[in-house]
């Protein structure tokens, strides 16, 4: 009888440091989502929709928008924030800048894709989602947001080379995180599936998977 409770408390015992884990794994996965959504807590569902869009010209300039499975450019990248007027108004497929998200304006990928920028100059990469069109000065590629300038080291300078490489999967696994089709105007009719990751927490993920240091600390 007395084995029995001994054994008894054991199982318990066992039962408990496994409760005891999943709770603290939980918060602890709870505490990284709200830090890696602190630029944008309330943005749990993605306000753009998908577009690859017509050919346009901008200053005597044609491009012509594609959706591509593989895309690899060098050339000038340049950044902007809230001194050029653009923080917190709609980008070209809708969706809202944010000079503290990690995003950036391409002249012809799908909105939104994803892609990594390295600076050639330091070798810094970050992970960013294309949601805007341009730069459309001369020579440059790739407009990137305040924050993600600063991670690849050039916001001081301005303008950089660097390189530009679309992330497929991770662009698929991404559209589908935030509940939006590979269809022109197409918009999300729900939210992302843990609401404690932000639409840039989960931009940050894909940094992370890539061993991409987002944040201080």
């Amino acid at each position: 009888m007395i084995g029995r409770i001994f054994v008894s408390q054991k199982i318990i015992t066992f039962f408990i440091l496994i409760i005891s884990c999943v709770v603290l794994c939980g918060c602890q996965g709870g505490m990284q989502y709200r830090k890696l959504s602190k630029e944008d807590s309330k943005n749990i569902k993605y306000k753009g929709h998908y577009k690859v869009g017509s050919e346009y010209t901008i200053k005597n300039a044609t491009y012509k928008p594609k959706e591509v499975k593989s895309y690899m450019q060098v050339g000038m990248a340049s950044w902007y924030g809230k001194q050029n007027g653009f923080h917190g108004k709609k980008t070209a497929n809708g969706d809202l800048y944010n000079k503290n998200t990690l995003s950036a304006a391409h002249k012809t990928l799908q909105l939104p894709s994803l892609v990594k920028v390295t600076n050639l100059e330091n070798n810094k990469s970050v992970v960013v989602m294309i949601n805007d069109r341009g730069p459309f000065t001369k020579g440059r590629i790739i407009d990137l947001s305040e924050k993600a300038a600063e991670i690849i080291d050039m916001k001081r300078k301005g303008t950089v080379k660097v390189k530009i490489e679309y992330l497929h999967a991770e662009t698929k696994k991404f559209l589908a995180t935030i509940g939006l089709e590979k269809k022109s105007g197409s918009k999300t009719r729900r939210s992302v599936p843990n609401r404690k990751c932000s639409v840039n927490c989960h931009v940050k993920l894909v940094n992370l998977q890539h061993k991409i240091k987002v944040d201080k600390g």
